[in-house]
């Protein structure tokens, strides 16, 4: 048989007749959830908001972009607010915190301490324990929508100490971001502080070398087509000494990050020596040293605009891409993916000092060689006109590093003066005087529609659970619509009964008989009150078990079982005889005097027939109607 479809009525009348379970469901809900209310620990969230710099320090670049042009990435720009979040959140800072503290003691029991130290474990253990269930349940760092204000959120039940957790992490947040600035300008300031004292010196002694060679020789100004000479030696030996310093500067660069992943346990060193042997390398290598001295030559006739020096650029542009590419295939494919955004940003920094670091180099080699083709050059001229212009050559280049290293050293005590500007503190923590949770109202909120919704369950699971025939409407469908020729309320009013009735007993034959499926389906009071309602106007015997008396004559059914011819007898005595036959499941002897009787009527109970128990009717071959019984409000349309 196919599902019957549930019906609005039948939803309705169902919840009808499992209301109280409904509301049982629901008021414990609700209790348990004020019970939760009740013995829950508030927790208080603390809340502190830091301004961070999109920029770690000021971008100078310097006066000679040649020189040091790789260095002055070293100041870099500010990282993304996913890396300020890690490094607020990483361990560097938060065991930081739990030491000033001592959150150790404060957050954790001491009866746990000491168990997990009996155990084995440290009090560095127990702060990496701890680092990992703040990060994890106490701590959370979320960027404020549109803007670059991070808002730090410590939850935890003492207020005051949740302000102070708060408070610590913004303060040592704002020491670190600082100090790992400093440390990457430092790396800059160190270089520029090695080279100063170098090329003064270096000064000095060309300037001593000349004057002292002028006066000698008592030269004290040189002639025009000497001076051009000069000038383009000059020039060429200013380049290649530029693009070494550049090369030093970007090694130091390259040390610095390589430092920063070794820190990060990435082993380095092995995969950085594999580029100097690379093959693809050595060739890009090779061939930016081609393309520079052709540039070079080119820039000596030509102007920058020339379509020829244009092109020579571009091929030169396109090698170093070729080159970073290499390099990052080379690099990647030999550490580890750790996921770790400052490690991401590190091994980036580390490829770019690496490409600038050959580009360099390829323009040290490529003015080096140019250097040794004009020394030839100069060699043809007469001895002391290539000592001078050996020594005019040497001033003008030490003189022009020595300017602009000086320039690079000031901008760079600006850089670092401007970097305690990187993150400020817009909002400290300070104690909350609400609780954030449990928050009362919403909870409990929560917990009537909670109750609600597993009252709905209970009831469903309670109604499909029960294969009992509960409602009239499902009897109906089971039945059959015009099988069903009586339905009667459950009550004591003996007329209202009498009345459901009178369809049933003006239909019925001489012999009457009534049954059920089973016991206690009420058979014998509906046939005590039919044989009532019959004997009004004619002679009426009801065969029964109970002891029942009326205006009717009365003897026991089981006397049929007996004698069974002792029923045509009664018919000639009787005008109605109804059988009140005990339920087919207890006694089917009965099923021979059934088929012997006029009419058969099957009596269901509604909320108390099984629906399954429908499949013992195929032992009667005749079923003339099914009367219904127990109607409630709860269970039918009929009941008003």
């Amino acid at each position: 048989m196919e599902e019957r479809e549930l019906t609005l009525s039948d939803i309705l009348l169902m919840f009808k007749r499992r209301s109280k379970l409904f509301w049982l469901v629901l008021v414990l809900t609700v209790f348990a959830t004020g019970i939760y209310l009740f013995l829950a620990t508030p927790q208080y969230e603390a809340y502190a908001r830091v301004k961070v710099s999109t920029q770690k320090g000021m971008r100078l670049g310097l006066s000679i972009e040649g020189l040091l042009g790789g260095l002055s990435s070293l100041l870099g720009g500010g990282g993304s607010q996913e890396d300020e979040i890690q490094i607020m959140l990483s361990r560097r800072n938060i065991i930081a915190v739990i030491d000033e503290l001592d959150l150790v003691h404060k957050l954790l029991d001491e009866k746990d301490i000491e168990k997990a130290k009996k155990n084995g474990l440290t009090e560095d253990d127990l702060k990496l324990s701890l680092y990992s269930y703040m990060v994890e349940k106490l701590i959370t760092v979320e960027p404020v929508k549109n803007s670059s204000i991070l808002e730090v959120k410590v939850t935890w039940h003492e207020p005051k100490l949740a302000a102070e957790i708060a408070n610590k992490i913004v303060e040592n947040y704002t020491k670190i971001s600082e100090n790992i600035a400093k440390s990457q300008l430092g790396a800059k300031m160190d270089f520029l502080e090695e080279q100063i004292p170098k090329v003064e010196q270096e000064l000095k002694e060309a300037e001593s070398k000349l004057k002292v060679f002028k006066e000698q020789n008592r030269i004290y100004s040189v002639e025009a087509q000497t001076q051009v000479l000069i000038d383009r030696y000059a020039s060429l030996l200013q380049k290649m000494e530029e693009a070494r310093i550049a090369m030093e500067a970007t090694q130091k660069q390259s040390e610095f990050f390589s430092k920063e992943l070794k820190d990060l346990d990435i082993e380095i060193e092995q995969i950085k020596d594999s580029i100097t042997f690379d093959p693809i390398i050595s060739q890009l290598k090779s061939n930016m040293i081609n393309i520079q001295i052709e540039l070079a030559g080119l820039m000596e006739r030509y102007t920058e605009t020339n379509p020829a020096v244009v092109q020579k650029k571009a091929e030169l542009q396109e090698t170093q891409k070729q080159l970073e590419i290499e390099l990052k295939r080379l690099l990647t494919s030999q550490v580890k993916k750790t996921g770790n955004p400052v490690y991401e940003e590190a091994l980036s920094s580390l490829i770019k000092a690496e490409s600038e670091k050959i580009l360099y180099q390829s323009q040290y080699e490529a003015f080096k060689k140019l250097y040794e083709d004009m020394e030839k050059e100069l060699s043809k001229l007469p001895e002391l006109e290539q000592k001078l212009i050996e020594l005019e050559r040497d001033y003008k280049v030490k003189e022009t590093i020595y300017t602009t290293l000086l320039q690079a050293k000031y901008e760079s005590l600006i850089s670092e003066a401007a970097i305690t500007a990187n993150a400020n503190v817009i909002d400290w923590a300070v104690p909350p005087l609400e609780p954030s949770k449990p928050n009362k109202k919403l909870t409990l909120a929560i917990g009537g529609v909670l109750g609600i919704f597993l009252g709905i369950l209970a009831v469903f699971f309670a109604e499909f659970s029960d294969r009992r025939i509960k409602s009239e409407s499902e009897a109906e469908y089971l039945l059959g619509l015009e099988k069903i020729v009586a339905r009667v309320p459950l009550t004591q009013n003996e007329e209202v009964m009498e009345k459901a009735l009178g369809i049933p007993a003006v239909k019925s034959g001489k012999v009457t008989f009534i049954t059920a499926l089973e016991d206690g389906a009420g058979v014998s009071t509906l046939a005590k009150h039919m044989a009532k309602l019959l004997s009004k106007k004619e002679k009426v015997l009801l065969l029964t078990e109970e002891k029942v008396e009326g205006t009717f004559d009365r003897k026991d059914v089981f006397d049929l079982l007996k004698n069974p011819d002792v029923l045509e007898e009664l018919k000639e005595r009787y005008d109605k005889i109804i059988v009140d036959a005990p339920s087919l499941k207890r006694t089917p002897d009965f099923l021979p005097i059934a088929e012997k009787s006029d009419t058969v009527y099957i009596v269901i109970r509604l909320e108390h027939t099984l629906s399954e128990d429908l499949k013992t009717l195929h032992t009667l071959k005749k079923i003339d109607g099914f009367i219904l019984n127990g109607l409630t409000k709860k269970n039918s349309t009929y009941v008003e």
